[in-house]
């Protein structure tokens, strides 16, 4: 397991450099999703019944969340 901070600025979306700091962040956010249902896939065969078929869900949400993100950035001309 492994600690971080998500520590962010909200910024102006009026300043040019407001749709690369959004691919970034898409970008990131995608990749971060990964690991961490990568992280929660490793706790499944620890658990049964409700709990591990809710888990399966929480991670299948992260799944659903990243394709609506690269669409997002597809959106934005940016694949």
């Amino acid at each position: 397991m492994h600690t971080h901070d998500h520590g962010h600025e909200h910024h102006d979306c009026g300043d040019a450099s407001a749709p690369e700091r959004a691919r970034a962040l898409l970008a990131y956010m995608i990749d971060h999703n990964e690991h961490h249902a990568s992280e929660l896939a490793e706790l499944v065969d620890c658990l049964d019944g409700a709990a591990r078929k809710r888990l399966l869900e929480a991670i299948g949400s992260f799944e659903v969340a990243n394709v609506q993100l690269r669409e997002t950035l597809e959106l934005m001309g940016e694949a």
